[in-house]
């Protein structure tokens, strides 16, 4: 196996490892256990669990960024449906890529040390990047003009958590529907 194609095995299974047993429980023998490696060839590639953990968290980031705000970002649509969009689609990561919202929902969590500075940088990314999305709708006339684009932001952001929420307590899919939909509605879309 290539060093490279080693490296994006270890951090796979890293990702499943978060996963299962959490951000500051997984070890580097949990890895190894995972692909059939030895302890000393996860350290190779990631010296400390700090740096296997940022690692992971880089790529948490980078699909929720890229994948789900920066897409919408592209799209075309009313801001509030393409906001909706994204909300509900977020709720289909929780059954298709469980592991990356288990993994954000428990980062989300951290309030100290490294871990919470990494989630720090990802929610401002996010918080930018939704707000843009509402300036978006600002001036194509498909957000309220009332609202406060950056409060919005958060009160999104807050709304992934609700999602996440919802669906691991058993809510069905049509209740987390209703709920998204109403605040796209009576929140986002102008003269509602």
């Amino acid at each position: 196996m290539t060093p490279d194609a080693r490296k994006e095995q270890i951090l796979k299974a890293g990702i499943s490892a978060f996963a299962e047993r959490g951000l500051g429980n997984a070890t580097h023998a949990d890895i190894a256990e995972r692909i059939g490696v030895s302890i000393p060839t996860v350290f190779r590639y990631f010296p400390s669990i700090e740096n296997l953990q940022k690692a992971v968290l880089q790529v948490i980031h980078r699909y929720f960024v890229d994948e789900m705000i920066v897409a919408r970002l592209k799209a075309r649509g009313p801001a509030y449906e393409r906001i909706e969009d994204l909300l509900l689609s977020f709720q289909e990561e929780i059954d298709q890529n469980n592991e990356y919202v288990t993994i954000w929902l428990e980062w989300s969590g951290f309030t100290r040390g490294h871990i919470w500075q990494l989630y720090l940088e990802f929610y401002k990314e996010t918080i930018a990047g939704l707000r843009n999305l509402l300036l978006q709708g600002r001036i194509d006339a498909s957000v309220s003009m009332a609202i406060n684009a950056s409060d919005a932001a958060r009160v999104i952001m807050g709304m992934a958590h609700t999602i996440a929420h919802m669906r691991f307590a058993g809510s069905s899919k049509r209740t987390v529907e209703n709920t998204v939909h109403s605040l796209a509605m009576s929140y986002l879309a102008p003269g509602r």
